[in-house]
């Protein structure tokens, strides 16, 4: 009798391990796509100011007047919005304090240097492309077909990294420079020769 609740004893005492693996496990998992998620959008983040020592903004852009903040403004819902403001309220660009703005109306894009355009945004897309193509605003997207569409700069996930896409026309047709450096670190969208 003894020795059958022995047994017993053991049975559960490992199924209950057993149990508490799997779960340790699970959370494991769980929680490190969470951090990997997470991790997506400070990369990101990064990645403009990456971005930005390869961009020649025209005069006007008040680039070189550290007194003037660097405008990165966030258009439409991304957990991207965030991440940039917990980096930028440290970090800056091109030696000036970084001031990121969530906005809603579309003539607020005007003084913005980067513009983030969320994929909530895909019915706006057209207008918004249509405003920015004459200004010196680097725009930015994570959907996937957004560079397709006129965006400059997309990102995108490839075999577990994230890359960036370049449309190569849209850099042509707008007031910035970009460097040969940049463009051959990403896959370029709408090259000029198809033009």
């Amino acid at each position: 009798m003894l020795n059958i609740n022995f047994k017993h004893i053991i049975y559960t005492f490992f199924k209950f391990q057993k149990l508490r693996a799997i779960l340790f496990i699970l959370f494991f998992i769980i929680s490190f796509q969470s951090f990997s998620q997470t991790n997506i959008y400070v990369l990101k983040a990064v990645y403009l100011e990456k971005f930005s020592r390869f961009i020649t903004w025209p005069e006007e852009s008040q680039i070189n007047n550290v007194s003037e903040p660097f405008i990165i403004s966030v258009i439409g819902r991304t957990p991207l919005t965030k991440n940039l403001e917990q980096i930028y309220s440290i970090q800056k660009i091109n030696n000036k304090k970084v001031i990121i703005k969530r906005i809603s109306n579309l003539y607020e894009i005007e003084n913005s240097h980067i513009l983030v355009i969320a994929e909530s945004e895909k019915k706006n897309l057209q207008n918004i492309l249509t405003l920015t193509k004459n200004l010196p605003v680097l725009t930015v997207s994570e959907a996937s077909d957004f560079s397709e569409k006129g965006v400059i700069v997309n990102f995108f996930e490839e075999n577990n990294k994230l890359r960036f896409e370049i449309n190569e026309t849209a850099v042509l047709e707008s007031p910035l420079q970009m460097s040969f450096y940049l463009m051959n670190s990403a896959k370029i969208v709408h090259p000029v020769k198809d033009n």
